[in-house]
């Protein structure tokens, strides 16, 4: 298979490093390096029901899940509000421990925590993949973690947040 060639020229991801290349760049090399049928099911993973039949897809999926069910559930204990929430297939020790962390960070340091925990689920997925299709799924997902922090500055970030603020107070003070 070419896997083992193409996973070889693939950069190094380091968690909280900028990637030395994006998601578009790495799917043009996999568009040239993997048979047309193998790209067209590492693209299917942005699809969900697609997805599902790559095994690390699905297991990423449950984990995102229990993830999201436990940070609903600490959002409604802080707004006291008792709402019931669908309890995931699976739950996850680590995501209380990074969830304990990213309680009383700031946002930024929070998503980073929460990142985190998902890069370490990455590693643990990462285990008998070191270099087949599953594994270029596991980098593929790890560069659209890494990636949505290119180009992102606290200025901008401050900027961003004063201009919702500044909207929000106008539709209070509306008539």
């Amino acid at each position: 298979m070419i896997y083992p060639f193409f996973s070889a020229i693939l950069p190094v991801l380091l968690p909280g490093a900028i990637p030395e290349l994006s998601v578009a760049e790495f799917d043009a090399m996999a568009q040239e390096a993997l048979s047309e049928k193998a790209f067209a099911r590492l693209l299917s993973m942005d699809d969900p029901q697609a997805a599902e039949k790559i095994p690390v897809c699905a297991a990423m999926r449950q984990f995102r899940e229990c993830l999201n069910y436990r940070i609903a559930l600490i959002r409604a204990e802080r707004l006291k509000v008792s709402d019931r929430f669908e309890v995931p297939d699976e739950l996850f020790g680590e995501i209380d421990f990074a969830l304990n962390s990213a309680i009383t960070a700031s946002p930024l340091e929070r998503e980073k925590l929460i990142d985190a925990a998902l890069w370490r689920k990455l590693d643990d997925l990462e285990t008998g993949h070191g270099m087949d299709f599953e594994y270029l799924c596991i980098y593929r997902m790890r560069l659209q973690i890494l990636e949505k922090y290119c180009g992102r500055s606290e200025e901008d970030g401050r900027g961003n947040f004063e201009a919702a603020l500044e909207k929000l107070a106008g539709k209070f003070n509306e008539p």
